[in-house]
């Protein structure tokens, strides 16, 4: 009888080694995914991106943003276009902006700091060159990308097309039409308490770069 009863369970043994590689294979599968870097808002207390239909400005987040449209309202309204700038500056001034609402910026926002690559900086002065601070052309207030983003208070990075820095390199978007600078015509309040903080210091921002001091 007992032989009988180790014939039986036999077969169910010689399954046993195959079933615990096959528990291995899908735990480490699982510890796998677990460790992949799951997307957060660094900016905004890390609160999850999430979609955002009703942007008007940085539209090309609107399926996953890290921002609500009346921050970015908020934001925005404080930028002002520089004297003389061409559309391309006011262009590259609106989607560096828009890094706010970027859902992979816990590459490019560390330490409280933007990182920005130096392709993008080196472009953004290219075109902004005639455009004026204090009177004073960019072109000759900076002599490179680099001096005139560090004067903004940001880092560089070298590194070209590096996700550790920002740049529109893999933006699917069209921003020729999406220029909102200056449009005031949303509203601005509910802005989230815990955020007001952190928005000033963006809007702070955004001043500088229209070279009004906060």
């Amino acid at each position: 009888m007992a032989q009988e009863l180790i014939l039986t369970l036999l077969p169910f043994f010689s399954l046993l080694p195959t079933f615990v590689l096959t528990s291995l294979d899908v735990s480490n599968t699982v510890s796998s995914i677990s460790s992949k870097p799951v997307p957060y808002c660094s900016f905004f207390s890390n609160r999850v991106p999430s979609s955002q239909p009703a942007l008007t400005n940085c539209t090309w987040f609107k399926e996953n943003s890290c921002c609500r449209e009346n921050e970015v309202h908020l934001i925005f309204s404080q930028v002002r276009p520089l004297i003389g700038s061409s559309a391309e500056c006011t262009r590259f001034f609106n989607t560096l902006m828009c890094y706010v609402c970027s859902p992979l910026k816990y590459d490019f926002y560390r330490n409280e700091r933007l990182h920005i690559c130096l392709s993008y900086c080196d472009r953004m002065y290219k075109a902004c060159a005639t455009a004026l601070m204090k009177g004073i052309s960019v072109g000759k207030l900076y002599a490179n990308g680099r001096e005139f983003c560090l004067s903004r208070r940001f880092e560089t990075n070298d590194i070209d097309n590096s996700s550790l820095c920002f740049s529109d390199d893999d933006l699917v978007m069209q921003t020729k039409n999406q220029i909102k600078i200056s449009d005031n015509n949303m509203s601005s309040t509910n802005i989230d308490r815990p955020n007001f903080f952190k928005l000033f210091i963006v809007i702070c921002l955004a001043a500088m770069l229209s070279f009004i001091l906060c």
